[in-house]
C-alpha cells in the first residue's frame, strides 16, 4: 500500500488521509488499566499495522479510553477498522468487554498537524497525573517517530521536559475532543 501520509519540506508528517480517533470503554470504566487488556488492544493494532492495509501514526492506552492517530487503507474506512478492532479485541481479551458503540474523532483538516496530535496523545498520562516525567507510560506505541519532531527533544531513557507539563491548556484545546 502506498502511503498517503507524506513528510512534508522539513520531513515531518502532514495531514492527507489522517484520523484521530478516540474510544472510550462503556461508563467510562477503567478496565483498560489491566495491562493484559491494555496489551490485547495494542496487539490489534499493532497486527493492523503490519498488516498494511493502512498505519498507526501513534496509539496510546489510557484507563478508560484510547486515542488512535491513523492513516486508514484505501478499501476501509475508520469506523469499519474499529469494528474490526472491537472484534479482535473480544475475540484476543477473552471476553465481552470492548469499548462504546461509537467511537469520536474526525479526519485531520489542512492546517492540522499530526504533530500535535501525536504530542498530545504523548503527554496524556503525564497531564493527567498518572505518572512521573521520568517514567514511560506502557500503554503508549509510536510505530515510526521520525515522522514527528516532538521524539526528538526527549533523551533516550530520559525524564519529559519539565515544560511540556506546564504547557497551557489552550495548547490543547481541541484536541481531546477530536475537534
Amino acid at each position: 500500500m502506498e502511503p498517503t501520509i507524506q513528510p512534508d519540506a522539513g520531513g515531518q508528517a502532514s495531514a492527507a488521509q489522517v484520523y484521530f480517533l478516540t474510544l472510550a470503554t462503556p461508563g467510562r470504566q477503567p478496565w483498560l488499566e489491566r495491562p493484559r487488556t491494555r496489551d490485547v488492544f495494542l496487539s490489534v493494532l499493532r497486527s493492523w499495522h503490519m498488516g498494511r492495509e493502512g498505519r498507526v501514526l501513534a496509539a496510546i492506552v489510557m484507563p478508560d479510553h484510547a486515542h488512535v492517530l491513523l492513516e486508514p487503507g484505501r478499501s476501509t474506512g475508520p469506523l469499519q477498522l474499529v469494528a474490526r478492532w472491537k472484534s479482535a479485541m473480544r475475540f484476543g481479551a477473552g471476553y465481552a468487554e470492548t469499548f462504546d458503540e461509537s467511537p469520536r474523532g474526525h479526519k485531520l483538516h489542512p492546517g492540522q498537524e499530526p504533530e500535535d496530535y501525536a504530542f498530545y496523545m504523548f503527554l496524556h498520562p503525564y497531564r493527567a497525573g498518572l505518572i512521573q516525567p521520568n517514567e514511560t507510560w506502557p500503554g503508549w506505541w509510536l510505530p515510526e517517530p521520525a515522522l514527528f519532531r516532538f521524539p526528538l527533544q526527549l533523551g533516550p531513557d530520559g525524564p519529559v521536559p519539565p515544560e511540556w507539563l506546564v504547557l497551557p491548556r489552550e495548547r490543547f484545546i481541541g484536541l481531546d475532543h477530536g475537534e
